[in-house]
């Protein structure tokens, strides 16, 4: 299945290099005005000094290049909480040989480089950087994020799994495992009967939760989500 045109909030132009990013995500905090902690999503995130499966470049990782990875995993995190996913989701059936199928789209995503998002600290412990950020939202994002806290739409929760080859990516991976967890979850209280495939959309509530165990990333989400087609495979 191929998604049709996700509609993108308007970009910037932006040619900004990763240090000018990181220096203005970290200088924006300082200029903020009285009152800018409203309408604003706050999450830390984690990078390792040195992991496991060693990255191209530095090792152990530079304080920049650890920033970096913590800025655009907070950039992906933050559009998940605030503009949500687009699912296209199909079970496994061995009587059917049919292979799970799970597909993840942003349904608009945060700009690299924009002055919303925000460092407001970084710490080094336990052999990783830890930065906590923020991002402001205008008042059309905090609008359709009001749009899902209708309690007539569901919830989800779930865990998810990586190994952690080949590298610092299969930490998103992990969290895209739990989201397909927590679709497969949902999926079984509104369709008794194993369906063809289901799509649909959906919000994180929080942010994910990401940590290392017997060789792999795991991660935990919580989710609301809205169910748009179930396809049964008697009308398929």
């Amino acid at each position: 299945m191929t998604f049709a045109s996700v509609p993108r909030i308007p970009r910037r132009n932006l040619n900004t290099t990763t240090s000018t990013c990181i220096a203005l995500a970290l200088l924006t905090f300082f200029s903020l005005p009285l009152g800018a902690a409203e309408n604003r999503l706050v999450a830390e995130f984690w990078a390792e000094r040195q992991p496991l499966i060693r990255p191209e470049g530095d090792y152990p990782v530079r304080r920049e290049a650890a920033l970096e990875q913590i800025l655009r995993e907070a950039q992906w995190t933050f559009s998940g909480m605030v503009y949500g996913y687009r699912f296209y989701y199909r079970p496994f059936d061995r009587a059917r040989q049919v292979p799970e199928q799970f597909q993840l789209e942003l349904h608009a995503e945060i700009p690299w480089g924009d002055p919303s998002l925000s460092v407001l600290a970084v710490r080094h412990a336990d052999a990783r950087y830890y930065a906590q950020l923020q991002y402001r939202m205008a008042d059309f994002q905090v609008a359709w994020v009001d749009g899902w806290q209708s309690r007539a739409i569901p919830r989800s929760a779930a865990a998810g799994e990586a190994a952690l080859w080949p590298g610092l990516e299969q930490k998103r991976t992990a969290v895209e495992d739990a989201l397909r967890m927590a679709v497969r979850e949902h999926l079984r209280t509104v369709s008794p009967n194993k369906p063809h495939s289901a799509s649909g959309r959906l919000l994180l509530t929080a942010p994910p939760r990401v940590w290392i165990d017997s060789g792999a990333y795991r991660a935990s989400v919580e989710i609301k989500i809205r169910v748009d087609e179930v396809v049964q495979y008697e009308y398929h």
